[in-house]
């Protein structure tokens, strides 16, 4: 799961934690944004024909 809420220049991040049972369980982290600017996205090569 990735689910992130922005608010005052930080982000929240739901992360899994395994506790010293095994279980696995979600806590949330806020930590500051790492990207600054527009997002970058991979460009994709064109599909042999």
């Amino acid at each position: 799961m990735n689910d992130t809420s922005m608010t005052s220049n930080l982000v929240q991040t739901w992360v899994p934690v395994i506790d010293a049972q095994g279980r696995t369980r979600l806590e949330a982290r806020w930590t500051a944004p790492l990207q600054t600017g527009t997002p970058v996205h991979a460009v994709h090569a064109p599909h042999a024909a």
